[in-house]
């Protein structure tokens, strides 16, 4: 679209996007974009909130930032991946169970295979 045929509001948008992009980069400021499961979210919260954070991105940098000011081992130590238990329901179990039957179903075990059956 040539720039007589844009309104008057999309110049001035363009302009203030045009800005904010030269201001970003002046400043050395990135986009830098993080996915996270939803199940994050809840705990998330209340992390921030326990800390008196009201952005998650400035959660993001002071992680970022202490990791990589941290020496080798501390950093290693903070970026080891931390399993949360879990409890398999029973419904859970019996989902589980009726795949793996239905799985030994569709295609039957050979010959000489050991099926051990839980009683």
């Amino acid at each position: 679209m040539a720039e007589e045929e844009l309104t008057a509001e999309a110049k001035k948008q363009r302009r203030k996007r045009e800005k904010a992009a030269a201001k970003d980069a002046a400043l050395g400021v990135e986009k830098f974009t993080v996915e996270v499961a939803g199940v994050f979210k809840a705990d998330l919260k209340r992390l921030m909130k326990q800390h008196g954070f009201n952005n998650q991105q400035e959660v993001f940098q002071n992680l970022l930032r202490n990791v990589i000011s941290a020496d080798c081992e501390t950093a290693a130590q903070m970026l080891k991946c931390v399993t949360t238990p879990f409890v398999v329901t029973e419904k859970v179990s019996q989902i589980i169970r009726a795949a793996g039957l239905k799985s030994l179903d569709d295609d039957p075990p050979e010959p000489g295979d050991e099926i051990e059956t839980p009683a």
